[in-house]
């Protein structure tokens, strides 16, 4: 059995990538779809015909592994082999792809959870903002303010207020917060959502109230929200679960 990987460009496979990520159990979010369209990509070549596909992000970090289904019986040596292209010592996967995982948990060094993905509750109920809370998308004006509440929070903030991503949450009038709608790649009709909440306001519901709002503008949207917050920075989970949004994936970072 020849076992070979090529390195192809991300528009030879962005097809199988965003049909592969239609048959996951949950959505993954905007951190770890970056991750996977700015990795290398390889063709899993066995025996003259493409077998399958994997990836590398920043020659050390694992962030793909797909098998068509008459070679998954070859999982194992293939993925021996994929653990030994670039300089891969890890590896970020999503619980909700098990074949990935499966492979992935069978020889590790250790193993740390990294992050929670969301998704909203079907049918969830809204509830009101704090009093005098309201919404708007951003424009140019809203930047250099936005730059001094909350530094570098969103990066390339010009070109999002352009795209027409960035919301300001207001108080009275005055910004209170920030949320983001960030249009997936792999996924034809779902976006991440995201928000930060200025300093000296955080603890009063601010930032439940922008995630609803995102929700609330994403269904007007025909989108499906997506969101997912570090594994530890238990603040910004309780809020997604208030807005009304729930966890039943994990992404994991192995290590070998």
């Amino acid at each position: 059995m020849n076992i070979r990987f090529e390195r192809i460009e991300l528009a030879d496979i962005q097809a199988r990538l965003s049909a592969h990520a239609l048959t996951l159990a949950s959505p993954i979010d905007s951190f770890l779809e970056d991750h996977i369209l700015q990795s290398h990509h390889y063709r899993i070549v066995v025996d003259g015909e493409m077998a399958g596909w994997t990836a590398v992000h920043n020659e050390g970090l694992l962030t793909q592994f797909a098998l068509d289904a008459p070679y998954r019986h070859l999982g194992q040596p293939i993925f021996a082999r994929v653990r030994k292209l670039e300089q891969v010592r890890e590896a970020f996967v999503p619980t909700c792809d098990e074949f990935f995982l499966a492979h992935a948990l069978d020889d590790f060094r250790t193993l740390e959870k990294q992050a929670y993905f969301f998704q909203a509750q079907p049918n969830r109920q809204r509830r009101a903002a704090p009093a005098g809370v309201t919404q708007r998308r951003a424009d140019p004006d809203d930047i250099e303010q936005m730059t001094t509440l909350i530094g570098d929070f969103f990066d390339r903030a010009a070109w999002r207020v352009a795209e027409g991503q960035l919301y300001v949450a207001l108080r009275e009038g005055a910004p209170a917060g920030y949320g983001v709608i960030e249009r997936s790649t792999l996924y034809p009709a779902a976006a991440s959502v995201g928000m930060i909440t200025v300093e000296p306001l955080r603890g009063q519901g601010i930032g439940t109230a922008i995630i609803r709002a995102l929700l609330d503008e994403c269904a007007r949207q025909q989108l499906t929200p997506i969101a997912g917050c570090w594994c530890y920075n238990h603040l910004s989970k309780k809020t997604l679960e208030k807005a009304g949004m729930y966890s039943q994936t994990r992404l994991l970072k192995i290590s070998y």
